[in-house]
């Protein structure tokens, strides 16, 4: 009969490993954390296309805005709905709640605007026609239709 063998001694097959500096366990103290292990991983690259994005969108803004004022600072000048009736209104000796225009006259020679002047319960179409701009002022001839 054959001899069985003793039983492998604990820590087979690496025999155990002696304690550490101070009496800490497998030669060292615990890792940090953050320490040791795998490198921590390379920072993510953002994107620049939303930057650049947001650049081109603020500068289309800003050129925008400018044409605006460019064209409210040397543009035609115009004369206001409001400004209109008044003049009918005193032309004609009537209230100016009596006539309605339904927009502003633009100050260029030739443009137009239809106005309604109502007195006595007859309601007129009145043509207000420019003929003429001198710097900020507009004239304008009135003609019942």
């Amino acid at each position: 009969m054959s001899q069985q063998a003793p039983p492998p001694p604990a820590g087979f097959p690496h025999p155990p490993m002696p304690p550490g500096p101070a009496g800490m366990p497998y030669g060292g103290p615990p890792p940090v954390p953050g320490y040791g292990g795998y490198p921590p991983p390379p920072p993510v690259r953002k994107s620049s296309v939303g930057k650049i994005l947001g650049i081109v969108v603020v500068a289309i803004v800003a050129l925008l805005a400018g044409l605006f004022a460019l064209l409210v600072v040397f543009g035609n000048p115009s004369v206001t709905a409001d400004q209109v009736e008044q003049q009918i209104a005193q032309q004609y000796g009537v209230e100016a709640g009596q006539v309605s225009c339904p927009s502003s006259l633009e100050g260029e020679v030739g443009a137009t605007i239809t106005c309604t002047g109502t007195d006595a319960g007859v309601t007129t179409p009145l043509l207000v026609q420019v003929t003429g701009v001198e710097g900020d002022v507009v004239n304008f001839s009135i003609t019942p239709q």
